[in-house]
């Protein structure tokens, strides 16, 4: 693996008069970035597992300052740009656990508090054409539809897509190598990056914990290669395809799966559109968890310090959803040049779509959510939103879950 990486990575350091180019302008800094604050009541309590009909009829509220994120390029050299972005989540710092083996292998939290700083881009990239470029560091993996539309006035709701963000991380990011380009009607991107540990997936959320951000060193024992390729059909119209396949069986902070894999297999088809004042977008996803019984029997077993769920772990999940927006704006005030989206989002996902013989599959996991709102957008650099989502699990004997939400998003 090292000799085939080595020369990729000597072309990418190598000088720039190495490289032939003559020119060695002078650096640039670009900073961007977004943000994002929402307000949400509930008519629901926060335990689905405090009742058989699920979560009881409430009535709170929360207030998230749920992110702020700042993305930093600059050219090092003619041809080789650096990319940072770091985020702030929930108006807090995170936590790190560590194991401490002279204390019997058990772990021990160090820092602990409600939100996250999160370095979600760190890489180096070399631009050898718009058909070819290396990418070597921290970035977003290449899978799924929220990885390229996830500024504020990418997506209607005041959330993310629940149904994406309930099966796969949200935003995920590993460490690996990249090649990616495109030509004028093709895009792609093919990644090999660090795995998932397993010790993370639970039934509620599949494999979305098993993003390896409880410890000071991520694993990569496991490697996982990603792809991404869309087509651009016309201007405003892409249709596009993606997939994902690692194991994640040696990540695990113990080896307790000697011998045993634990790959995890993703495909997504996902399109967006957008023409004058309508906008629509939509994906579906299915994942596989191979030997997820014997997954899901080791996680039982685990350390009550670790903070993973320990629940069994399906071995098959799907995601999809469809929002559809059209702008209302010019038909009432023509002479505003704002956009009033009115909008209306289809999420469906089951994260134990499929179970090992002989676990049961618990209808709560089963979900739909139905989110109608508005979202008033000026000069695609403010935007205010508010919704309505409905919730349905399953059953009909659990209750529904509504939430009313409003927020405000920027980007720079």
């Amino acid at each position: 693996m090292i000799g085939r990486i080595f020369p990729i990575l000597l072309v990418l350091t190598l000088p720039v008069n190495a490289m032939g180019d003559s020119e060695n302008p002078e650096p640039r800094i670009k900073l961007t970035g977004y943000g994002e604050l929402i307000y949400s009541h509930f008519d629901y309590g926060p335990d689905q597992k405090s009742s058989p009909t699920g979560s009881p009829p409430d009535s709170r509220a929360t207030i998230d300052v749920a992110r702020l994120a700042l993305e930093l390029e600059t050219r090092l050299l003619h041809g080789v740009e650096l990319e940072v972005e770091l985020e702030i989540e929930h108006g807090g710092t995170g936590g790190a656990l560590e194991i401490e083996y002279e204390e019997f292998g058990e772990y021990e939290t160090e820092v602990e508090k409600g939100g996250e700083v999160i370095l979600e881009e760190l890489f180096i990239e070399r631009e050898f054409s718009d058909a070819f470029n290396i990418r070597l560091g921290h970035f977003y993996v290449a899978v799924g539809l929220t990885t390229e539309q996830y500024h504020p006035t990418d997506f209607f709701g005041t959330r993310r897509p629940e149904s994406e963000t309930s099966v796969i991380p949200a935003i995920w990011h590993e460490t690996g190598i990249e090649v990616n380009g495109r030509t004028d009607r093709l895009s792609y991107q093919v990644q090999l990056v660090n795995g998932l540990d397993a010790t993370g997936f639970s039934s509620q959320n599949w494999i979305v914990r098993g993003h390896q951000t409880r410890f000071e060193e991520v694993r990569a024992s496991n490697m996982a290669l990603a792809g991404r390729l869309d087509y651009h059909v016309a201007a405003g119209l892409t249709l596009g395809v993606s997939g994902y396949r690692g194991n994640s069986a040696d990540n695990r902070p113990k080896p307790d799966m000697k011998g045993v894999d634990a790959n995890v297999s993703i495909f997504d088809v996902h399109a967006v559109l957008r023409y004058n004042r309508f906008r629509a977008q939509g994906m579906y996803l299915y994942g596989n968890l191979q030997n997820a019984d014997i997954v899901s029997e080791r996680n039982r077993s685990l350390s009550n310090n670790l903070d993973v769920l320990r629940t069994p772990v399906g071995s098959g999940a799907f995601a999809s959803y469809i929002e559809v927006g059209y702008d209302i704006l010019p038909t009432l005030r023509p002479q505003i040049d704002h956009q009033l989206y009115m909008f209306l989002r289809l999420d469906s996902y089951d994260t134990m779509a499929s179970v090992p013989t002989g676990f049961f599959d618990n209808p709560r996991f089963e979900r739909r959510v139905y989110t109608l709102g508005l979202n008033y957008i000026l000069d695609d650099a403010v935007v205010l939103k508010g919704d309505y989502a409905m919730r349905r699990l399953g059953t009909s004997r659990f209750n529904g879950e509504n939430t009313a939400s409003f927020a405000v998003g920027f980007q720079f």
